[in-house]
């Protein structure tokens, strides 16, 4: 049901109950009021229910524009009472105040705690009435406006891959799986590689030069195991793989990981030939004691 729909609906029923003399037009009692447009939309889903149907969707819709309609007519009453309640001035009686040069001559009476008396609180605030123009009014215009509001639009979510699309995906995520035997290979190459160079030869190795080394060095059995359908592709996941071997060594103290900044170069360094210094690894010299 629209909200148009239910503010016509709403209204018909509160002339209804002015017409049968329910309710005073002069004084609308809102929540009880709504209380009877709420029983009332009860009623008729038990009677659509025994014709078969399945009303719940439309008496959930329609429950909770009345519950906002309550709420907002409450607040609305509730505005207009606070803003036509108006500070009295206290009365104040003259003849309780002695003037300032009769203070001095004017003895205090005995016993003072018998001519004390406890000053009359504030009258109660005025009650506004809510007369049924108002309502309906007021009904009226919130129909208007939620009629006039746009829904937001649903953020479309991305669609899940396909499920072979996904077991390929964590099958390549996954591939050489077995990172201990990649670690390991990777140990037997850098050792290799390490005896291979000059004495000259700075300490730490490039990843990129570690890359293009690394099939020669590579065993067959770990070249074989996942079959790429781009050589891009392969390498892409090749690289990915010694990464993942050298973090491994890298937990090991096996091998020692630097990069200047991020996104730069990395460089690789062989812990098993050549160990870092106390200098290189910032540590204080430390003399044993006898």
């Amino acid at each position: 049901m629209a909200a148009s729909s239910l503010a016509q609906t709403a209204i018909a029923f509160l002339i209804d109950l002015a017409e049968r003399g329910e309710i005073d037009p002069w004084d609308v009692k809102v929540i009880d009021v709504m209380d009877r447009f709420l029983t009332s939309l009860h009623d008729q889903a038990e009677a659509l229910a025994q014709q078969g149907r399945t009303p719940y969707e439309a008496n959930l819709s329609e429950s909770g524009q009345a519950f906002l309609y309550a709420s907002m007519l409450v607040l609305l009453k509730a505005d207009a009472m606070v803003r036509s309640e108006t500070a009295e001035p206290d009365e104040v009686e003259e003849e309780l105040f002695w003037p300032e040069e009769a203070l001095a001559t004017v003895p205090l009476p005995r016993n003072l705690e018998r001519h004390l008396h406890r000053r009359a609180v504030a009258a109660p605030p005025k009650r506004r009435r809510v007369t049924l123009e108002e309502l309906i009014q007021q009904l009226e215009a919130m129909a208007e406006v939620m009629a006039d509001h746009q829904p937001r639009s649903r953020m479309r979510r991305a669609k899940p891959q396909a499920k072979r699309q996904a077991v390929r995906a964590i099958a390549q995520l996954a591939h050489q799986e077995n990172l201990s035997e990649i670690a390991a290979a990777l140990e037997q190459f850098l050792d290799a590689y390490w005896d291979t160079l000059d004495d000259d030869h700075p300490c730490w190795l490039d990843f990129e030069e570690l890359i293009q080394a690394w099939p020669n060095f590579q065993p067959e059995e770990l070249k074989s195991a996942h079959p790429f359908a781009t050589e891009a592709e392969a390498l892409t996941h090749e690289r990915v793989g010694v990464f993942w071997g050298l973090l491994f060594l890298s937990a090991q103290s096996k091998v020692e990981l630097s990069q200047q900044a991020f996104y730069q170069d990395l460089r690789v360094r062989n812990l098993n030939r050549s160990p870092l210094s106390a200098e290189e690894a910032g540590l204080e010299p430390f003399i044993l004691p006898d």
